[in-house]
């Protein structure tokens, strides 16, 4: 099983030093990845991002300059606030520059108003995530791309540099939805939900798996992202699988990995910043190794 740390690109702890040092030190402790996540825009009423949003993939250019193994994810971006070309070219940059680390996760997106405020339509948000990842596809494998679409139309043109990790970054489609699901068995090599608890997500991942072609079926990996906070003095409910005490982090951990759960992508709730970093060692240290 496999671990990852959500960096905090926004909110309290959305700092150029912070983020170093959390990536710096994730690194260091063996985990597995480094995931950022995506807003452009926050409309006024979700406050609960805080007022900082870093772009998701300038901060993870950021954070590859300062590492060297760690794998570097987004969870997730959302696709259609984005020219696809432009995208592409970036992720490629970035996969190039950092030496084949980058897992690109990929959304539709949620939140009406800011897809309002970037101009982008809310109701077409599906079709335009599926013909963007065509058009990405396209563009890291092909020697002269073309492509003629509902969205974008182009021909006789180089893309360059072309992904460091072939064919191109692993693609983990974000969502829960069965349209989600479908998107993921369909264009992606990974499934990338939010805060399951494991019998929500063994009961998507089975329904996932019959879909799953043959061919798909080896190296498809089933990932989440749910928040963590260990502290023994508080009691939590029975579906914040991983807050609380150790002991009951550990079982949490347990039943993801019976569920399916391959890469568990933890985002850390603590009440300070170096309470993140204190997180960060003892799940290295007194959680992890029940599961190496």
């Amino acid at each position: 099983m496999k671990f990852g740390i959500a960096v905090p690109n926004f909110g309290a702890y959305a700092m150029r030093e912070q983020i170093l040092e959390i990536s710096a030190l994730a690194e260091e402790l063996r985990y597995d990845s480094l995931w950022v996540s995506d807003h452009v825009v926050i409309p006024a009423p979700h406050k609960v991002f805080g007022d900082t949003f870093h772009d998701p993939l300038v901060t993870l250019a950021y954070i590859a300059a300062r590492t060297d193994r760690i794998e570097l994810g987004t969870s997730v971006i959302i696709l259609p606030y984005r020219n696809p070309l432009v995208l592409a070219k970036m992720v490629s940059t970035l996969d190039t520059l950092s030496r084949g680390r980058v897992i690109l996760g990929v959304g539709t997106g949620w939140i009406e108003g800011e897809f309002d405020a970037l101009g982008v339509n809310f109701k077409e948000r599906g079709k335009v995530t599926d013909e963007y990842i065509e058009i990405m596809k396209e563009l890291w494998t092909s020697e002269n791309p073309g492509y003629n679409g509902k969205y974008h139309v182009f021909s006789n043109i180089r893309f360059l540099p072309k992904p460091e990790r072939k064919p191109y970054p692993p693609i983990w489609v974000g969502g829960e939805s069965e349209g989600a699901i479908k998107r993921a068995v369909k264009y992606g090599d990974g499934w990338h939900p939010v805060g399951l608890t494991p019998g929500a997500f063994r009961e998507k991942a089975e329904y996932l798996k019959t879909l799953l072609p043959s061919e798909k079926k080896d190296g498809f990996v089933l990932s989440l992202r749910r928040n963590i906070e260990i502290n023994e003095g508080r009691e939590f409910s029975a579906d914040d699988t991983l807050r609380g005490g150790i002991e009951k982090i550990t079982n949490g951990i347990r039943a993801y990995r019976d569920a399916g759960v391959a890469h568990l992508v933890l985002y850390i709730l603590a009440g300070d910043y170096k309470g993140v970093l204190n997180t960060l060692r003892v799940f290295a240290e007194e959680i992890r190794p029940e599961f190496e």
